[in-house]
């Protein structure tokens, strides 16, 4: 796996602009969000509270989208969006407890938190998004985004 952090400084909308400079990368997936940590803004609908409250929620790119565009929800200290393939079933991911593996952060070892899962987005102590993907992926996110850096790198600095 490769990793990739980018500072929460560095992006204006978050999420969005990491999902945006993807190519909409959110549309492209569906989504299992777990261990988050979220500040809900006062206008944010009830619905909306209900359908954040669990761990292990399955959401796709648009309600996700809606939800951050609206400025309804904002990651503050921590949560996994794990991008499984579009159609994907709850049942499919609730045979599997949601889990982060903090010990293998950044060595070939770490998994991800379903078989299903094709890459994660961790918003990592609130001052970080790491993007965690198949090598294949990070010429696109090297590209795309510029000011991701290998743990190494964003460390040194």
């Amino acid at each position: 796996m490769d990793f990739w952090m980018i500072a929460r400084q560095e992006l204006n909308h978050a999420l969005l602009d990491i999902f945006s400079a993807l190519g909409h990368l959110q549309y492209q997936y569906d989504w299992v969000i777990t261990d988050h940590d979220l500040w809900y803004a006062a206008n944010c609908p009830e619905e909306v509270r209900r359908r954040w409250q669990w761990t292990g929620l399955l959401m796709d790119g648009t309600e996700l989208t809606a939800h951050l565009s609206a400025g309804y929800v904002h990651f503050t200290q921590g949560g996994v969006l794990s991008a499984v393939p579009k159609g994907t079933q709850p049942c499919e991911v609730w045979n599997y407890e949601p889990y982060w593996e903090i010990e293998n952060f950044g060595s070939p070892e770490y998994c991800f938190q379903t078989p299903l899962t094709q890459l994660e987005l961790i918003c990592y102590d609130g001052y970080a998004w790491v993007l965690i993907c198949k090598p294949d992926f990070s010429k696109q996110v090297k590209r795309a985004l510029p000011m991701a850096k290998t743990p190494d790198e964003f460390y040194a600095h």
